[in-house]
This record gives C-alpha cells, structure tokens and sequence, in this order.
C-alpha cells in the first residue's frame, strides 16, 4: 500500500475518531441549554422549596420518634446543595445526588460504611418515603423521609435527572445574560441610565479581553413604572431574555417588591446599596450590598453617641418619618442608647415631608432634648435646621448624611461641633490606582463621565459581580455565584472600603464613616471633618 494512502486513512480514520469522541459533548451541551419541562419545572420547585406546586402539603419526618416539620423546612436543596453535590456541614455528609451518581449501577458505599445495591426509580422514591436502602437495610438517619403526592414526587424524579446538565436561566456556552432594573421615569431616570451605559462599557471592556472563561456578559435592561412591571420582567421572560443575575438594580419606590422577587426566583443581585433594607436583610440569600443601608447608619451613630461623645444621661429626641421598615431601626438605637444607662428616650414621628410637629421644634428651640436623633429627607432637614438657627443649637444632632441630601450645607453657625453625619463611603475611598483603572475603562469605551460619584457605585458594584463570576469557574451556576460571593473577604475595588461577605452577612462594607462639619466652612473643602470608621457588625 502507497505511504500517502496510508497516512490520508489514518488522518480521516482520526478526524472521524475526533467526531465520534466529541459527540456526546456536543449532545450534552445541548441538552444543557434546553429550557426545562413543564414537569421538570415543578420538580424544580419541590426540590428548591419543599413545597407542591399544586399546593398539596409535602412533610418531613426526622430522626427515630419521626419528628414532623414542613417540607419548606427540610428542602433537598438546603443540604443536597442547589446542584445536587452536597457539601459537608455540621459534621453530616450529604450525598451527591447527581442522576448519573445516585444511579449508578454497581451500589453506593456510603461514607459510613454501609453498602447497598444499586437504585431504580422506584426503589428511590420508596427510600425517600420510608428510608429504606435497596436490599432492605435502614438508611441514613440524617436524612429525612418524606410524605409526599405521588405527583410531586414523579416531578422531583424528572427534575433529578436534569439536576447535573440543567444549566441556570441566562447561561449559555458563549454568554451570561446579566440584567438591570431602572426608574422608567422622573428625577432619578438621567442618573440611572448613565449608571446603565457605566455597566455596559465595563461589560465591553471584560468581553474584549474574553469574557469570563471564554462567555461574553450582556446586560438587558428593565423599566417599570409598576410592581407589576417588574414582575413581568423577572416572571415572564422568554428564553433567550432570561437572566442569570441582576447588578445595580436601582428601583427605589419598589425595592421591598424587587427583594421579595429576587427571594422568589431564586436571582442573585449585586447593588451598591439598599436604602431602607428590611430589618432581616443580612438573612437574604440572593441579595448582596456594597454599602450599609439607613439601618446601619442609625446604629453607628448610635454608637458614636454612646462611645465618644461627652453625654450624661442626655434627654434623647428621636425624630422620624413614619414609614414601613422604620421601627426595628428605631429599636435598634434605643437599645444601643440603654445599653449606656440612657434611659430619656422619646419618639416623634411625622406623616407629610416637611411637615414636623411644631411641638417637636419648640421642644428643640426650649433645649428640652440634649440628643436629636434625626432621619428625615431634605425637606424636612432645611425646616429643622431653620429651626435651629432661629432658637440657637443646644441640641447634639445625629443623622445619616445622604438623605439630607444639599439641606446639610444650611446647618447654622450656631450648631459648629453639634452636628454628627454618617456616610456609607466617602471620596477618601478611593485609591488612586482603583481611578486610574476607571478612567482607563472609560477612555477605551469613550464612556462620557458625567455623574461620577453614581458611575463609581455601579461599577464597583459590576466589579464585585465580575469577581464572583470568576471565582464560580467555568462550571457555572447560581448557587456556585453565591458560594463564591459568600467567600469574599477584604476584597478591594480600588474606589470602596474594604468588601466581605459570608453566610449572614450580605453588606460588604458594613459600617460607615462618622463626620462632623463646620458650618463656618461653608462652601470649601473643610466643611466636613471625617472623625473614623465605626464597623456596624
């Protein structure tokens, strides 16, 4: 046989052994992108939430005396993990009940020793109704069993069998779909789209140096002008608009709407702050902040009251808008103040902006308060300090900065080394080489700088999610982001504090600064006096 005959056979005999080896690959790829079954679906939801899409009660049963809790209180996902391969906790070792593992033809040895023969279907769903190993030994006393419909559980098995190839809503093989939601409208529309278009050009700029592990990000955007809206757009999405995370959400009128969505759908969000997070925030698994929130800035100030400032006893005023969400807060600075032995503690509240009860002001103009704890907006803030102003500042005041917006700048001369703010950040952040690499993102994407302290914000936000990103690996999925997230600590953006989270602690820059002012300032660079970082753990 002609050498040349010889080496083509080999070459083609090769090209088909390539093609037949990358086969099952290709299949499996494609297998993984396709959307889930309506059956599929609901397992999922068993699975993820204990609980039957129908509404049919699914219950677990623990332990020898068969101790009965909700299934919403023994979800397979909370030990399985949400990708099925169990992590080890509390010294209990959940199996990997990946389809292809659980099924596997030759039996399971488990980490205890026990052996049985291999699974079926049905002998899987029997052990999960009556914990029985095939072969008939008892099984794993950890794991709980289960009453369970028939339905549900044939849903639970088809969800199982997706459970290692099912990739997360947004992933493909070449892109990760990220989204975000902005104001459709009003004051604070300019200031989202231009945080839009800043997340945008850092999405390019990553995706011209590869993407992350070879996937290009893409950023869909949503406007709602109602609850419902916002819904549609996290509920209904087809396909091909599905998103795997949201970044720098900044929906300010339905944010405790967007929290209890998220929670709902299983969405991871990245944003740089909450502004009224609910009193459980740090408990919420898919939500993450850069910066404290109004909750944490309260107990800082509170903090500094009772650590630096010469007080005895002070009669302590509070102050208040009356708003959902305000009265764990107020109940977390009242037993920090008691924690010193102050025991004045009275409460004001207020229904209209800019309307403060008269008999709070001439309780302030008569010195009847030594400590003002205040969280109104602006409006309110210009009243108060014209108050102040007219009657003299006898009064220490305590409040967070950002709400009082531009009314800061009319603090009367009379309240020099009285006033107290506190800010999540300040510009002394940022370090000079994390501005550089800002600008140096902006000049490659021509991104117009435009309002920089809002650019600042979401981009270190899309930088914290680009870091989880990476750190999740290719192998990506929603419960690898969390884990990844959950595992950063002192991660520096270059333009923030220091960021860490874990398991119960989603603000990664969890404190705020202190800064006094000097109204004698007014106008410079030496008005506000920053007097330290108190951490807000």
């Amino acid at each position: 046989m002609p050498r040349a005959d010889t080496s083509n056979r080999c070459r083609t005999a090769l090209i088909i052994l390539l093609a037949l080896l990358s086969l099952p690959l290709l299949c499996a790829q494609k297998a993984a992108a396709a959307p889930l079954t309506p059956q599929e679906e609901r397992g999922r939801q068993v699975y993820v939430n204990g609980a039957s899409p129908s509404g049919v009660p699914i219950l677990a049963y623990f332990g020898k005396d068969l101790l009965e809790v909700p299934g919403e209180s023994a979800t397979c996902a909370s030990c399985h993990g949400y990708d099925g391969l169990g992590r080890t906790e509390s010294g209990v070792i959940p199996s990997n009940i990946t389809w292809p593992r659980i099924m596997k033809s030759y039996g399971h040895i488990h980490p205890d020793g026990l052996e049985h023969g291999p699974f079926t279907v049905e002998s899987l769903k029997s052990y999960m109704e009556d914990g029985i190993y095939p072969g008939g030994r008892q099984g794993d006393p950890s794991m709980p069993v289960y009453r369970i419909d028939a339905r549900d559980l044939d849903d639970l098995i088809a969800y199982l069998k997706r459970l290692d190839s099912y990739l997360d809503p947004g992933i493909s093989d070449s892109r990760i779909r990220v989204g975000t939601l902005l104001p459709s409208g009003g004051p604070s529309a300019e200031l989202g789209e231009v945080m839009r278009r800043t997340i945008e050009a850092y999405f390019s700029d990553i995706n011209t140096r590869g993407g992350i592990y070879g996937r290009s990000l893409t950023l869909t955007t949503g406007r709602p002008r109602t609850t419902a809206d916002m819904s549609r757009f996290l509920r209904s999405m087809a396909p091909e608009q599905e998103v795997f995370a949201l970044v720098n959400s900044f929906t300010p009128a339905m944010e405790s709407e967007l929290g209890n969505l998220i929670e709902e759908q299983h969405l991871p969000l990245i944003a740089p702050f909450s502004l009224f997070p609910i009193e459980d925030q740090l408990l919420h698994r898919y939500r993450f902040y850069l910066y404290a929130g109004l909750r944490e800035q309260i107990l800082v100030l509170a903090r500094h009251a009772t650590n630096s400032l010469p007080l005895k006893n002070p009669r302590i005023q509070i102050l208040y808008p009356e708003r959902e969400g305000l009265a764990g807060m107020l109940a977390t600075a009242e037993e920090i103040f008691r924690s010193k032995g102050w025991k004045d503690i009275s409460r004001t509240g207020y229904t209209a902006a800019g309307e403060i009860p008269a008999a709070a002001l001439e309780r302030l103009r008569d010195g009847g308060s030594d400590l003002l704890l205040f969280l109104g907006g602006e409006t309110e803030a210009g009243t108060l300090f014209k108050a102040l102003g007219d009657g003299g500042c006898a009064t220490t005041l305590l409040m967070p900065g950002v709400p009082a917006g531009k009314a800061i700048y009319s603090i009367p001369l009379s309240c020099k080394d009285k006033v107290w703010l506190s800010f999540p950040s300040l510009p002394d952040d940022r370090k000079e080489w994390g501005l550089s690499e800002f600008r140096a993102m902006a000049a490659r994407q021509q991104l117009a700088v435009t309002h920089p302290t809002a650019q600042l914000a979401a981009y270190s936000a899309a930088k914290i999610l680009v870091e989880g990103l990476r750190r999740a690996g290719r192998n990506l999925s929603r419960e690898r982001l969390l884990e990844a997230l959950e595992g950063i600590f002192e991660f520096d953006t270059g333009l923030t504090p220091l960021v860490s989270y874990n398991k119960n602690r989603r603000i990664g820059a969890l404190g705020a600064h202190i800064v006094g002012v000097d109204p004698l300032q007014a106008g410079s660079n030496g008005f506000f006096i920053p007097r330290g970082w108190i951490a807000a753990q």
